[in-house]
């Protein structure tokens, strides 16, 4: 038997260890990093419920969601994020995820969220789906470029026709973009305060968007003490004001060296600053010997046009490492009591083209 008890600060220990004991040791299992995503979100505290053995007093399972702030049909709202969720082994079938996610849901209705989101992997996606009513919007299409077609065709079929490359290896060469009327220069911690009016100018470029001011982008990418990623911005030569912005970050994926674009936004009035963004970053993926560079980004967004005008490819289904699905579930009617969703009542945050995601709004990439 367990029961369902509130997370406390003084639990982190033991939630450690049971995600290592789930994980091995690994970033999810750092005390550092769980710490900068359960404490320093700037849109509030992770919201937790452990599971806790009644006999034992052992922990059982863990649900978590943080906070996420959203601009969304010309309103800001909160949303949350559910991430991290695990049971331990010899407690699988005890009800322990359903029951925490219900209290957690229940909680957060009254609390004021409007809805919960999610990435699932493909081993949790069906209790989302079929236990927690959660419905799901569509996925997100991975886009590839690659970078070294030699390398990546070797790594596949071998060095004979890894040799035979070299014609596409030509094509897809990365050449310096630089253009005289832009500078794309390093963002940093301390150069950011650009971010805030730049926001302010595209947050209604989609309907809903996560929010990515100052506040937003120093603790997602600048404070991650797990991850190191290169953050470019970009503006005019003849004014200062930031029209742009990209973040990648090297990894390995599937066995490959790969260079990930997690976020991606311009200025719709200046598209052209895409393309020097997401040359300039693919520059710095070759320099740190990337064979691949990937981005997730929804088809009908501007960003998703440059990064295709620019050598990107929606990849087959069939060599995705996994599907990226986003899940959705309403926590609160306030919207619908005041009669917000339009014509037919419907809820457009169910309508996945109304949505700008990226790897940004990920919890792990």
């Amino acid at each position: 038997m367990w029961k369902a008890v509130k997370y406390q600060p003084e639990n982190l220990p033991e939630i450690i260890e049971m995600t290592r004991e789930y994980y091995g040791d690994s970033w999810i299992s750092d005390t550092g990093y769980l710490k900068w995503q359960y404490e320093a979100n700037p849109a509030g505290p992770a919201i937790i419920q452990l599971a806790r053995d009644v006999e034992t007093d052992q922990l059982a399972g863990q649900y978590v969601v943080i906070p996420m702030r959203f601009k969304a049909f010309d309103k800001t709202v909160n949303g949350i994020l559910s991430l991290n969720t695990l049971t331990r082994q010899i407690y699988t079938g005890q009800g322990v995820f359903t029951g925490l996610a219900k209290a957690i849901y229940q909680a957060c209705a009254k609390q004021g969220p409007e809805f919960c989101y999610g990435f699932p992997n493909p081993n949790s996606y069906p209790g989302f789906t079929r236990k927690l009513g959660f419905t799901d919007l569509g996925c997100v299409p991975l886009l590839l470029r690659p970078l070294n077609t030699k390398a990546l065709v070797t790594r596949k079929f071998g060095s004979l026709l890894g040799s035979l490359a070299f014609p596409f290896q030509l094509f897809y060469k990365v050449k310096d973009r630089s253009n005289d009327n832009y500078e794309v220069y390093p963002l940093t911690a301390f150069n950011l305060s650009d971010m805030n009016a730049f926001w302010a100018k595209v947050q209604d470029k989609y309907p809903i968007m996560g929010i990515r001011d100052a506040d937003y982008i120093r603790w997602r990418y600048f404070e991650n003490p797990y991850r190191d990623y290169q953050i470019y911005g970009i503006h005019k030569k003849n004014s200062s004001e930031l029209i742009g912005y990209i973040v990648g970050r090297c990894t390995e994926v599937e066995g490959m060296s790969s260079g990930m674009i997690v976020d991606f936004l311009v200025d719709p009035s200046h598209p052209a600053a895409g393309k020097y963004l997401i040359n300039r970053l693919l520059r710095f993926f070759v320099a740190n010997n990337m064979d691949l560079a990937g981005s997730l980004m929804l088809p009908y967004t501007e960003e998703s046009c440059i990064l295709k005008a620019n050598g990107f490819f929606t990849c087959p289904k069939a060599l995705e490492p996994q599907p990226f699905p986003v899940i959705y579930r309403r926590l609160s009617s306030k919207r619908e009591e005041e009669g917000n969703y339009g014509e037919g009542n419907q809820n457009p945050f169910l309508q996945l083209d109304h949505w700008f995601l990226t790897m940004g709004d990920y919890d792990a990439i």
